[in-house]
Parts: C-alpha cells; structure tokens; sequence
C-alpha cells in the first residue's frame, strides 16, 4: 500500500534557517543551552518574536555535534505525518535509524505510538555520541495523540540523544516530571530580552549610527528588549533621520502585537512600489522559490527579489540548502502582519486568486499536499476534489487525519460526485470511529452508495468490487457474517487478479467464514492465499488478519504450539493504530484458549484479563463475549462457581445481539452441567428450539456437545449418540480435529453411560490417540467424572506406554482439580522419577540441542550427556528423542 516514503517529503521542513549577517551574539544563552547536553531535554519557550528560532540556529552552527532539525506547522497535526518527518530527520544521523518504524507508518491508520516508537528508541540508543534533534514551532501541534507519542518519545530517549524545542508556550509533555529529575534546561521569554548593551549593538549595527543613551533607553522601555520589535525599529529607520526615530518611538505603545503591525506598515509604505506588490502577493506562502513567486506576481525576477529582500533582512530568511532549489520563508510574526494589509489592498477575491495561482504551480510541481492545501484556501472545491483524486491514487489513505480535514471542507454532494473519494472517506470514517457501532455503518452508506452509483453508470467492475470488498469488512464489524461473506464472494466476481488488496481482504473475509462453518482445512488454503496477497499489497492490517486466521485453523487442528507462536507474533507486530488494539484483543483471547487448553489456569486468566480489558477498551462486545465465556470455564476448572456465574449474566443484561446471546447461554448450560444443574439444563434446552437466524456451524456444533453431554447426564444416552453421530464425521471430515477428539469421548460417555464398555472403550481409546500428540487436556478433564471413571476403567487395558502414560496425567490432572475432587490414579503406573541432571537434560534435549550443546550447556562430558539419556530412555519407556518430548510435555516435566 502506497505511503509518504521519506523523499516524497518537504526537505525544507529539515532545513533550519540561515543565520543573517550582523546577528547579536548571545555567549550566556548559548553556554546555558550547552548545559542541556546532560539533560534530555531543552525548551526554548517564548512569544513570536523573541529570536527562539535565532538563538537555536546559532547554538547548533556554532558547536560541533551532529544535529537534525525539523520545523513543524499546523498541517503536521496528523500522526503518520509527524512521526514520518521525525524519523527522516533522525535519519541524517544515520540511514539505518527508525527503518522499522517507517514501514509500520505505511498502514494506513495513524499509529498508537507508545508501543511502535520502541524500535526507533532502541536504534537511537546505538548512537555513541551527543546528538541534538531540534523541532521548531511546537506549538503548531495539537492532536493528543502526537503529543502523548512525543511525552513517551521523551521520557524514553537515549543517553546521547538531546531533544531541542521550541514553542510560543509550554507544551503539553511531562515538563514537571522533567523538572523534579533535573532533565529539563529552559530557556523563557525574560530570558531572550535584549539588555540594554545588546540592544545599543543591535541598533548602532543596523542603523550605522550612534545614537544617544537616552533614546536607546527610551527604545528599551517601548520594546521591554523585544528583539522584534528592535528589528523592525531598525528597518523602518534605515536611511532616515534620528529625529525620525525619536518621533517613531513616542508613537510606540501597546502591546508587542500592535508593535509589530505599526512598524511592519511603517517598514512596507517605505518600500518602492515593486517591492511592496511582491510582499503583498507572496506573504501568504509558507515558503518561497523564485520560480513560484513568478507563477504568483506573472514577473520573472522572483529569485532576485527574494535575494535582495533578505540580504536587506527584510522580512525574509532563507533555509539551508543542499544544493537544489533556494527556498526562502518570511518570519512568521512579521508575515502575519503584512497578510493583514494584503488583505485590506486585494479583497478576500483578490487573496483566493494567489492561492488558486499557488495551487496551479504546486501540482505542476507534483506537490500534491500543498495544490491541495491552497485550493482549499482559494474556495476552488471542485479543483481540490480533483487533487484529492490524485493523492489518493499515489499515496492511498495513510494520512487519514489529513484527508479528514480536507474533506471536511468540501459539500458532501461535491464528494458524492467522485467515486474514489467516496470511498476513501467511508474508510476515513470506518478507521477512525467506532467501527462496531451501528451509526458509524449509517454514517459510511451514503457515500457507499454515491460511488456505486457513478462506478455503475461508468461500467467500472474494479470500482464496484472495491465497493463490495469494502462492504464486506464494515459488515463483518457489525457482525452481520452472512452479509460479509456474500459481499465477499461477489466481489471476487468483479475485482481483478492484479487487485492484491481488495482481493485479499475479500479472501480474509471467506477464510473466516470457513472457519466458522467449521471447514478448517478449506479456511486454511484460503487464508494463506489471503496472507500472500495482503502481504504483495505491503497491507500489515490484512497480514495480522491472516495470521490470526491461520492461527484459529492450527488450535482447530490441534497443533498448539503452531498456534501460540502465530498469536505471540501478533502480540509483537499489532503495535500501530489504536485498532491494532483489537488484534492484540485477540491473540490474547487465542493464547488464553490454548494454556486452558493445556490446562494453565493461572496463564489463561491472565491471558483472558487482557483480551477483556481490550474488549472493553474498544468497546468490541464480540470479543468481549468471546473472553467472558471462556473466563466461565477458567472459574469452573477452579470450583468458582460465583463470578462465572455473576459474570455471565452480567453480560447477558447488555447483549443485544442474537447470537453472542446464545453463545452466552451455552456458557451458562456449561456452567450448569459441571453443577449438576439440571433445571437450569432443562430451560436452556427449551431454549434451542428457538430459531435465530444466521447462527454459524460452529456455534451449533458447541450447542449439539453441551446438549449430548445434558441427555447422558438425564439418562438418555441414545439421544446424545444420534446428536453426535454427524457431528463426529463433519469433524474429521474437516480438519477439526479438536471437535472429533470431543466427539469420540461424548460417544464414549454415552455407551458408558448404557454400561456398554465394549462399544465405549474403542471410542475413547481413538480419541486418546488423537490427542496424546496435541497436548489436549481441558477437553478432557471438562466431562468431569464420568470420564475420569470411564479412564480408570480403560487403563490397565491400554498396551500401548506412551497411550498409557497420557491416560495416566490426564488421571493425574482429575485428581488435583478441585472440580473433580474424589478421581485418584493408580500410583502403580507412574514413572520413575527423574533426578535433577536427568530433568535438565531432558528439557535441553526436548529444546533441540545436540548432544555436545548439552555437554557445553551443563559443562559435562558427551559420554555423560549419553548416560544420561539411556536412563531417561529406560524410565519414560521410550526410544527416541521425539518420544521422550512427547511424554516429557505429557507429563508436565518440561
């Protein structure tokens, strides 16, 4: 997915500004900021005008440190913006700096940056050396978000890393934190004053002139040492008499604003004509090229003009370069000013035909960002739309605060009329709320609508499949599967092969709902298609998608460890956006399902804590139902019955929707069958003649298992085989692995509970050999009793060791759960036990380490390492590594 790739951005914005000949030294404020160089931070804070970008110009050109710089402005209130011009000035340091970072920024939600910035802090604490990064004008920054990466940004900066600020006031960062640690260097308002002695310098220099005390002691008590106001005294002075200078200075009064604008028009009404028109025509841009002036005053000499202005330090200072293009900005308090008097002299008819000029020469330019910015300026909507086309076609939505605000400036029926937008702004709108809520569907179909139509009149088959593949995720959001999936499956009709995106997120959509048919090894195919896709796409939402996918495919599979190490890796890589918030929810739901699975309690709660308070975080009831169901069965595993109880019909008083209100009564059936609850067993199975539409297979295949284990507890054991007997084959049929494990042992249970052990034992026999090389054990140990019983029966007839020895630890588990409490196993079946050294080598072993890397690892000869695993081998009854692994994991020994 396209991105604003470090060269697509503004080198002028890295560029601080030349410092102009004649500048007042200033040795105690740059001897003050060089104590920063122990602090992490330094904050030069002062109204505009007080010399702040001056001052820092000074330090860093006069010291020997590397430094970056970065000059910042309202339009930067967008946080994949500010984060990808920081990195690429830190990247002036060093190329390899923040490369991590910059890839997650080509997602195209606006990252949470607390957890993203991490790589870039971890780069930056390479630099072996003090280095300075400047950011010029904070205070143009707004967004909360920016702010509190940037809070982070600070309190976690590396040793050689000094952050220099700037702002027209204190920021909202951690600056008393700062304070209390000594870690902050201020430099305020009172401080950048001119004295007394520097103001004489400043003013004999500029105005070659000598000037009395008493009237440099009157200009000081006007200006209070204001270095901008001295500047303009000076230039609107130049060439003139002292007398005059006199008279201009009683005429001062009021505050430094009316200061500014009194002697900018003094300065100006003395210029020659020319020179006034160019001020007025170009004093609206942020910053200047000769070649965009002319496009502005219809002349040719707007690289001479510029140069003259500031070699007469007129307003205007000019930016490094680097050996292209000289750009030149005007000082902000002094430009401010001269756009009042523009104004009055053109009109607000007058002003918009520059920025209409501006935007013409911008996209001739191919800077898309700034044709769009003055369009807007100039009223010109419909030219604006049209450059938002553009924009969107090379960089896609990965500024969506930006593309917000543009939008936001033009009619709805103006957008409606422009297919592209339409659905740039639904995902504007879609990744920026509440993407579960009703009203935000309400919000999106509008403009879902417009594009259709027009996509429709045009025969555009792309555009509509778009369309639908977008519908499809906004449907799957709501819940509204069937929807989602019909969406998906038409508009694979209508997108082409070379549509990576689009087409995967329909192939994503298909795999979910092969999975919740239950057809696991169709979903599987699928997603991994789906992955490549999104993957070809440079997509890191769709990835994530597809790796939790595949991840649900392998737990159905029973391949546990496949499946925890595809949720941790998400738990590593889903640290953009505020909705990655969602796929860490997730995976943590997933990797809760997999240590109950294997029977860690204390690991599952805490897992499951987690994906409830994302849930929560996010609002996102779905999962939210998801993680309370399976936190019922985590209580009940531990004889807690109250809070699962509490918490399942907590959550049914809120649950509107049909369906995640039946998965919560399945929970609570569960909860009844482990107390022998049978009246509210009864009522629950009256509830399942109640028809709710859409319910997916997998919902009624955990509905069928409950309902099979309520007829073997009610004494009706044919009725759960005939429930079963489907059920079992779609299973296996399907790569469900899990679900035909379960299968078996409810089957088994029901022949048990006909007393009929000879039909009983082969079914649960197979499900014992399924399992012992999946690590399933809460599967088990959830049919309570009855099964624990049915083991015990079965054991001394297994021939089988490893079989028998995974019969025995799932007895063994029976026999310490307090749900179980009255299950013993035979003591006569366990192993011998291990002595320390054999554990230790055992677990090095089962890591995958050599015999001569356990020899190193334990200091040990390779002769003992042998030894020692013939006795392992004898005592575990096995005779190979892999073996020994699979008992050694059965057993809990490693």
């Amino acid at each position: 997915m396209p991105s604003n790739k470090p060269q697509d951005l503004l080198r002028t914005k890295l560029m601080p500004p030349r410092l102009h000949a004649g500048m007042i030294q200033r040795d105690d404020l740059l001897a003050r900021m060089d104590e920063g160089l122990v602090r992490k931070l330094i904050l030069v804070s002062a109204p505009t005008g007080f010399g702040k970008t001056t001052l820092v110009s000074m330090w860093i050109q006069s010291r020997h440190f590397p430094s970056a710089w970065l000059t910042l402005d309202e339009f930067d209130n967008d946080p994949s913006r500010f984060w990808t011009y920081l990195i690429s000035a830190l990247r002036s340091f060093n190329p390899a700096i923040g490369k991590t970072t910059l890839a997650a920024l080509l997602a195209p939600d606006p990252p949470a940056f607390q957890h993203l910035l991490t790589p870039l802090i971890n780069d930056l604490a390479s630099l072996n050396k003090p280095h300075v990064l400047v950011l010029d004008d904070l205070h143009a920054l707004s967004s909360p978000e920016i702010l509190a990466g940037l809070s982070f940004f600070i309190q976690h900066l590396p040793e050689n890393l000094h952050l220099l600020l700037t702002s027209r006031g204190d920021p909202d960062l951690p600056l008393a934190i700062l304070r209390v640690r000594a870690e902050l260097t201020e430099i305020q308002s009172d401080q950048l004053r001119f004295d007394r002695q520097e103001s004489q310098a400043f003013l004999q220099a500029s105005l070659q002139a000598d000037l009395s005390p008493n009237l440099i002691g009157q200009l000081l008590e006007k200006t209070r040492g204001w270095p901008a106001g001295l500047r303009l005294m000076a230039l609107a002075l130049q060439n003139k008499k002292t007398s005059r200078l006199e008279q201009l200075s009683e005429a001062l009064s009021g505050s430094e604003r009316f200061v500014s604008d009194y002697l900018t028009q003094e300065v100006i009404e003395n210029q020659p004509q020319a020179v006034q028109s160019f001020l007025f025509i170009t004093c609206f841009m942020n910053r200047l090229s000769g070649s965009l002036c002319d496009a502005l005053t219809g002349n040719n000499d707007g690289a001479s003009m510029l140069e003259q202005l500031e070699r007469q330090n007129l307003f205007l200072e000019q930016l490094e370069t680097n050996g292209e293009c000289i750009w030149y900005r005007y000082n902000p308090l002094f430009g401010e000013s001269i756009q009042q008097l523009a104004r009055l002299r053109f009109g607000e008819a007058g002003v918009r035909s520059i920025f209409e000029k501006a935007s013409a020469w911008y996209e001739h330019q191919h800077l898309y960002e700034d044709a769009i910015e003055t369009a807007l300026a100039a009223k010109k909507s419909a030219r604006a739309l049209a450059l938002i086309e553009r924009f969107i076609e090379i960089h896609d939505i990965n500024e969506l605060h930006t593309l917000s605000r543009w939008l936001a400036e033009i009619p709805l029926q103006e957008i409606y009329l422009h297919p592209l937008v339409c659905l740039a702004q639904a995902q504007v709108i879609l990744y920026t709320s509440d993407r579960f809520a009703p009203a935000t569907k309400a919000q999106i179909e509008p403009l879902l609508r417009a594009a259709e139509k027009a996509w429709s009149a045009a025969e555009d088959r792309q555009g509509l499949g778009e369309i639908l593949s977008f519908r499809g995720l906004v449907a799957q959001w709501q819940a509204d599967f069937q929807k989602s999936y019909e969406y998906a499956r038409q508009s694979l009709e209508l997108l082409p092969e070379s549509d990576f995106l689009w087409r995967g997120v329909s192939l994503l959509n298909l795999s979910q709902e092969e999975i919740h048919a239950g057809r696991v090894s169709e979903a599987q195919n699928k997603v991994l298609e789906a992955r490549a896709l999104q993957g070809a796409a440079q997509n890191i939402y769709g990835v994530l998608a597809a790796i939790q996918i595949l991840s649900e495919t392998f737990y159905w599979q029973g391949d546990l460890e496949a499946a925890e190490q595809l949720n941790r890796q998400i738990l590593r890589e889903a640290v953009g956006d505020i909705s990655m918030l969602d796929d860490q929810g997730v995976a943590s739901l997933n990797l809760a399902r997999i240590a109950y699975e294997r029977n860690e309690l204390d690991q599952a709660r805490d897992f499951a804590g987690r994906a409830l308070e994302l849930s929560r975080q996010r609002a996102n009831q779905m999962l939210e139902v998801h993680v309370t169901t399976l936190q019922a069965r985590i209580w009940a595993a531990q004889a807690e019955w109250a809070p699962a109880g509490e918490a399942l019909n907590s959550l049914a008083t809120r649950v509107q929707n049909p369906t995640q209100l039946r998965e919560i009564q399945e929970a609570q059936a569960f909860l009844a069958l482990q107390t022998n609850d049978l009246t509210t067993l009864e009522s629950w199975a009256q509830t399942l003649k109640n028809d709710v539409p859409n319910l997916l297979p997998l919902q009624k295949e955990r509905e069928a298992f409950t309902l099979a284990r309520y007829h073997i507890a009610t004494r009706q054991p044919r009725q759960a085989r005939e429930i079963l007997n489907g059920w079992r084959q779609d299973s296996a049929e399907n790569g469900r692995i899990r679900s035909q494990v379960e299968a078996l042992c409810l089957e088994a249970l029901a022949y048990y509970a006909d007393q009929n052990l000879e039909s009983s034992a082969p079914a649960l026999i197979q499900a014992l050999k399924i399992g012992q090389n999946r690590e399933f054990q809460r599967l088990f140990l959830d049919l309570g009793t009855p099964l624990a019983a049915l083991l015990q029966e079965l054991l001394p007839t297994l021939d089988d060791r490893v079989l028998r020895l995974y019969a025995t630890a799932l007895l063994q588990s029976f026999s310490q759960g307090e749900a179980t409490p009255n299950i013993q196993a035979d003591a006569g079946l366990l192993i011998e036990p291990l002595s320390e050294q054999e554990l230790r080598v055992l677990r090095l072993v089962a890591a995958g380490l050599t015999n001569a890397d356990v020899a190193s690892e334990l200091v040990i000869s390779i002769n003992t390492v042998k030894t020692h695993l013939k006795n392992i081998y004898r005592k575990l009854t096995v005779n190979s590594r892999e073996e020994a692994r699979q008992v050694a994991r059965q057993m809990k020994l490693i």
